[in-house]
């Protein structure tokens, strides 16, 4: 499926649903609640909307994956957790380098690899949008786990994407918690690349 943009119209948020109308149209595509990337604010009218459209009851047309990429008014988003995970294991890696426990190697691996995986996400991002190949998600977790987890992180920020698939942000947790304890590991002294 191709994503679209398009503006929300009306909203009752009370009842968790509204309607949003493609550039140049006139038919309204319903838009749920459900339907949003959890990590977005509360939706409101006048808001530039991402999404893909599904048939809905009835026939009608519905959104589905939506995301908030420009709000009416300047609402600040809170900070995400994508990007203070990140922020936390960048941190871990230049304290360790600081304290002479990991070696610049591996602060290149992870510059490389994080560079690779802003790359393939933006990369699937685009793909997604247009409906061309898409990079497997076990591809992304891997060049996640080796070494590009805080660029994948970045990048899932930068690009709202696969932040809103549990399966995929499930493994991510895993990658996570693997670089956090080699970074924790090395900074403690009780892992040495030496």
């Amino acid at each position: 499926m191709s994503r679209t943009e398009a503006q929300l119209v009306d909203w009752n948020d009370q009842r968790g649903f509204g309607f949003a109308r493609l550039p140049g149209g006139t038919e309204r595509v319903f838009v749920h609640i459900n339907a949003l990337n959890p990590e977005m604010p509360r939706p409101r009218p006048g808001d530039q909307l991402e999404l893909e459209i599904i048939e809905g009851r009835n026939g009608r047309p519905a959104a589905c994956e939506v995301d908030i990429i420009s709000a009416r008014t300047g609402l600040v988003a809170p900070l995400s957790l994508h990007l203070a995970t990140a922020a936390i294991l960048l941190i871990l890696l230049q304290v360790d380098l600081m304290l002479g426990k990991a070696p610049l190697w591996l602060a290149a691996l992870y510059v490389s690899m994080g560079a690779a995986s802003l790359i393939a996400y933006s990369w699937d991002k685009k793909a997604a949008r247009l409906g061309l190949w898409r990079i497997k998600e076990a591809r992304l977790i891997f060049i996640d786990l080796a070494g590009g987890v805080i660029g994948g992180l970045i990048a899932q920020h930068m690009y709202r994407h696969k932040r809103s698939k549990p399966s995929f942000q499930a493994s991510m947790v895993g990658v996570i918690i693997f670089h956090a304890a080699l970074l924790g590991a090395l900074g403690s002294g009780l892992l040495s690349f030496s």
